[in-house]
């Protein structure tokens, strides 16, 4: 009989482990030659449907707030490599820092210390931060054969980006990539 009531205990403990666990989101992101999977970090909300019409699969925002209203957001995009060249991760963060000193001449680029995924995986991270303007934004850029995830929070004022940075992290070492065999028409 006590054999029957530890494992009755036992499986019970179990069951509340998942359900405590139950309190993140874990989402398919997918799109031409991309799919993937992240886990919203812990007090943050995933939501398919904020960012669609800013052409984003999944936005993420601390619980209690909303994607336009909160002060620090994340977001996931892709970025294909252009077929006619042979491009590298290297060129998608060359032709976003162009794209950004563009529309912000003031804008400051550093490199950061790389996220390590797992399975000899890792994240480039940049951040951009225009003071003039009120824009910050880190970036951690994942290579894959046919293109490149971009993983971004963005704040409103530089303290948010720092003192998020390592709910950033969390985002980055949830991704898990699926496969690049998808055809969306």
């Amino acid at each position: 009989m006590k054999k029957s009531l530890l494992f009755f205990y036992s499986f019970g403990v179990i069951i509340s482990a998942v359900k405590a666990q139950d309190t993140t989101s874990t989402g398919l992101l997918y799109g031409h030659n991309h799919s993937y999977y992240l886990t919203a970090p812990l007090g943050w909300v995933m939501d398919h449907e904020s960012g669609k019409d800013q052409g984003l699969t999944a936005v993420f925002y601390p619980k209690g707030s909303s994607w336009a209203g909160a002060e620090t957001v994340m977001y996931a995009s892709y970025a294909s490599y252009d077929t006619t060249k042979k491009e590298t991760v290297k060129n998608v963060i060359t032709t976003d820092s162009l794209q950004f000193l563009s529309t912000s001449p003031d804008l400051k680029v550093s490199k950061q210390d790389p996220v390590n995924i797992g399975r000899g995986k890792k994240a480039l991270v940049y951040s951009y931060s225009d003071n003039v303007n009120s824009n910050y934004e880190t970036v951690g850029y994942i290579a894959e054969k046919k293109g490149v995830i971009m993983i971004i929070i963005s704040s409103r004022n530089k303290n948010g980006c720092i003192n998020n940075y390592n709910t950033f992290e969390a985002l980055i070492k949830s991704y898990k990539f699926l496969t690049d065999k998808v055809n969306v028409d």
